[in-house]
This record gives C-alpha cells, sequence and structure tokens, in this order.
C-alpha cells in the first residue's frame, strides 16, 4: 500500500497509520505516488469520475459495486480502460463462491441443454439503523438507488453470470414496502432474455426470507443455487427429444438427483489475488468492467420500467434513464 485519500483527511491519516503509508490530501497527488492499482471504495455516484482519473493516471482500477450509478457512467468507466490498455474490475466477490463456478460450469457445458427459465429470490434484511448509520444510504442522491443497486448488485450479477448475460427486456416494480426512505426497498420484475428463456426476480430488505436462491431451468435438467450449496438435478432425456417422442401422454420425463456441491468461499480476498493473477496474465478478471456493468443496467432498467409503467428492452436508452435519475434526485 504506497498510499489513502478520504474526504475526512484525519479519517485517511488513521487507516494511513495502521497501513504504514501516507496519507494524501488531494486524489491528483495521491495518483503520482507511483502505484500499480487503485482501489475505489467511496460511494457509487463518485466511481466512475475517480476511475476515469484512476485510468489516466496509468493504474489498474479495481472498484467495488456497483460499478457506478448509472449504466452511462459505466460505459465512459469501460472505454476509458479500454482506450488505456487497462485493467478495470468490479468487487463481484460472489462469482468466486465454488457452487457459482461450478454452476456456471455446467451451464456453459451444455449440462442443462437450451435454458427455458430463470428464477432469483434475495432478501437482505435491514431495519431502520442500517439507514441512519450513513445518510447516503436509501437517497437517490447518495446511492441513486436502493436494494437494487446497493446489496442486489451481488443476486443481480449472478443471474446474468448464470445465463451468460443480462436480458433483452424487462417489466419491473418498485416500491418501499416498510422502511421510511425515498428508494426502493423492494424490487420485482419479469425478465426474458435474447435466447428465448424467462425469468422472475424478487430482491428486498424488507422482509425475511432465504437470503438466495437462484433457479435455472433448461431442456436437460434444472440447478438450484444457494449460498454454500448447489443442487443438481438431470433429464434422463432431453425436454426436446421427450415433447417430440414421448408416448404417454402424461407420464413426465424421469429425472436424476446428482449429489449436491458443498460451496463456500465468495470474499473480498478472491478478488485481490484474482486481480494480481490477471495483471501477471494468467487468469481472466472474475469481474471485468464490461460484465460489471451487467447487474447495473439490469438494476436501471427495472428501475426505469417501474417509473413509466411499461416494458423497458435492453441494452437500456441511456439518456432516458439518466433524465429519471437527474430527475429523482432533484425530487421532481
Amino acid at each position: 500500500m504506497v498510499g489513502v485519500h478520504d474526504v475526512d483527511h484525519e479519517r485517511a491519516c488513521l487507516v494511513a497509520e495502521e497501513l504504514g503509508c501516507p496519507a494524501y490530501e488531494d486524489v491528483a497527488t495521491l495518483l503520482r505516488a507511483g502505484a500499480d492499482v487503485a482501489v475505489i471504495l467511496t460511494p457509487h455516484p463518485f466511481h466512475a469520475d475517480q476511475a476515469v482519473e484512476c485510468l489516466r493516471a496509468g493504474h489498474h482500477v479495481l472498484v467495488e459495486k456497483p460499478i457506478a450509478d448509472e449504466v452511462a457512467a459505466a460505459d465512459r468507466m469501460v472505454a476509458e480502460a479500454e482506450r488505456a490498455g487497462l485493467l478495470l474490475a468490479v468487487a463481484l466477490q460472489h462469482r468466486s463462491r465454488r457452487e457459482v463456478v461450478e454452476a456456471r460450469r455446467l451451464i456453459a457445458d451444455g449440462a442443462l441443454g437450451e435454458l427455458q427459465h430463470l428464477s432469483l429470490l434475495a432478501t437482505w434484511p435491514r431495519p431502520a439503523a442500517y439507514f441512519a448509520l450513513a445518510p447516503w444510504r436509501g437517497t437517490w442522491r447518495g446511492e441513486g438507488g436502493g436494494i437494487l443497486i446497493n446489496q442486489g448488485q451481488h443476486d443481480l450479477d449472478l443471474l446474468c453470470h448464470l445465463a451468460g448475460g443480462p436480458p433483452a427486456r424487462v417489466v419491473g416494480w418498485t416500491r418501499a414496502r416498510l422502511h421510511a426512505i425515498e428508494v426502493e426497498d423492494t424490487g420485482d420484475a419479469l425478465a426474458e432474455w435474447p435466447d428465448g428463456a424467462a425469468g422472475s426476480i424478487h430482491i428486498s430488505t424488507a422482509e425475511a426470507n432465504e437470503d438466495q436462491r437462484i433457479e435455472v431451468v433448461g431442456t436437460g435438467g434444472r440447478l438450484r443455487v444457494r449460498r454454500g450449496r448447489l443442487e443438481v438435478y438431470r433429464n434422463a432425456v432431453d425436454f426436446r427429444e421427450y415433447a417430440a417422442t414421448a408416448a404417454n401422454a402424461y407420464e413426465p420425463p424421469a429425472v436424476e438427483a446428482m449429489p449436491p456441491l458443498e460451496g463456500g468461499d465468495g470474499g473480498h480476498v478472491a478478488v485481490y489475488r484474482n486481480l494480481v493473477a490477471a495483471m501477471a496474465g494468467t487468469e481472466p478478471l472474475l469481474a471485468p468492467g464490461r460484465e460489471g456493468a451487467w447487474p447495473l443496467e439490469l438494476a436501471n432498467a427495472i428501475v426505469l420500467s417501474a417509473a413509466t409503467n411499461a416494458e423497458v428492452r435492453l441494452p437500456l436508452d441511456r439518456a432516458a434513464y439518466s433524465d429519471l435519475l437527474a430527475r429523482r434526485r432533484r425530487g421532481d
């Protein structure tokens, strides 16, 4: 660690003393300190400008999730990284969980056949005290949204990661059901992927349910990802063949339950180890900037759909969402 910066310089000094490095009073001076990587840990609306500044100074960048507060800002970050030939990594550490890695491998290898349906349930129960801890939370100016852009980025990312990309269109609903905040504490959506697979999304801080459950159904079988566990069920015959040739009009295809996989890991250490390996050219980034923008674009699309009461297609209309976000921040 060669240096730290924070708008609260006294706080930065305490951290710097702990890490054994200088605390700089401005970012420009910090970026002349001769580092290889800049790590951005500021609130979401600051990510884009700071990342671009760091990339232009010649540093690889690791940015906390979400990559930014709106996908137009993420576009700037990705474009600058590509122009500079530098790495832009997003801290989406849940991709490194063993059960997620295996689920992604199975899907990519075609074990589930043609994907037909995906569903996501995620709850992050939070009391009012959580929002009181930091006044920027739960606000349009401070976060640019609620559960969808905060904790839910991990869940939306895994959904897109397993599907191989974001959906092509969504219809969404957002609301603050229990918390006295100006942004959503609950988000729901129906989605369709480019290949025709459909799905559903439910994420909330206003209820206590399973913390995360992602189910993927294909013609060859299905899988269920929970935290620390992967369950896989294989069809004895691909459903496409069953639909065309089964003689019994009512008997479903036989299904075999595979031994469940106990997963784990998924911490920030995996993100840093991967970044070091990517810098050495021995591994691809776990969550490169372009993919790190997937969950942000999906969250933006759900919010825009809820605001307009209409279907939203992806790629998202950047100007339409930027206008909505600006109006929300002004309180219009």
